[in-house]
């Protein structure tokens, strides 16, 4: 069996001014900063780690998108995410989006601790910061630890809470594993929600009206929150 969990920060969430740009696993740290061509996102960035012990490498990813009503805007069906290997160049979840963002491969590793509050709508679950699956293909449990945060500014994506049968296959799809038993949580815009990058269910959901959608993404390496 395994667990998923989401939490959800009690930050509000700004976002700066669409313009179409895309980030793709840009690193930094929280102590240092985004780097100058990214600092209209240091706002942002910084109100999703908000009380977070985040002493590790952060990567950000950031998709600005026109999405039509009824479409997603990302990655549609049922995964995980994967941990972000910045030396193969490679997220091995097989990636967030439904558009190409970069090249996908390598191994994903167990995440690490996340202590948001658990999203008010979820029942009480056990913590899974030191959970260890043993997932398929490339998926594979290691020593890293990874929290993964997103944040949107308009409503696309669900996570689901509980305990499940299954693996992911490779790419992280996961739609062969039965939701029937889980709380479905719609991740509100202007909220950050973390979990764990490999054990976090989570679809995108069409959106309810033609609209110009901001997604940020952060893979944190070492994450614990107070």
């Amino acid at each position: 069996m395994q667990t998923s969990t989401v939490f959800q920060s009690n930050n509000l969430i700004p976002f700066p001014q669409f313009t179409g740009e895309r980030v793709y696993m840009r690193e930094f740290t929280k102590a240092a900063g985004l780097p100058p061509d990214l600092a209209r996102w240091q706002d942002t960035v910084d109100a999703m780690l908000d009380g977070a012990d985040a002493s590790g490498p952060i990567f950000l990813m950031v998709d600005q998108a026109p999405v039509k009503v009824a479409t997603t805007h990302r990655r549609p069906g049922l995964h995980v995410d994967g941990f972000w290997h910045p030396a193969l160049q490679a997220h091995g979840g097989g990636g967030h989006s439904s558009r190409p963002a970069g090249p996908v491969g390598g191994r994903i590793h167990d995440s690490g601790c996340h202590r948001y509050t658990p999203a008010p709508t979820t029942p009480a679950v056990p913590d899974v910061g030191r959970h260890r699956g043993r997932p398929s293909g490339h998926f594979h449990a290691g020593d890293d630890k990874e929290a993964l945060i997103l944040a949107s500014d308009v409503l696309g994506c669900a996570a689901y809470v509980g305990r499940f049968d299954g693996l992911p296959v490779d790419g992280g799809d996961c739609a062969h594993i039965d939701t029937s038993g889980l709380l479905r949580v719609d991740m509100e815009p202007g909220r950050a929600w973390a979990g764990h990058t490999l054990t976090m269910l989570h679809e995108a959901l069409p959106v309810q009206r033609d609209c110009l959608r901001t997604v940020v993404r952060l893979n944190v390496r070492a994450w614990c929150a107070a």
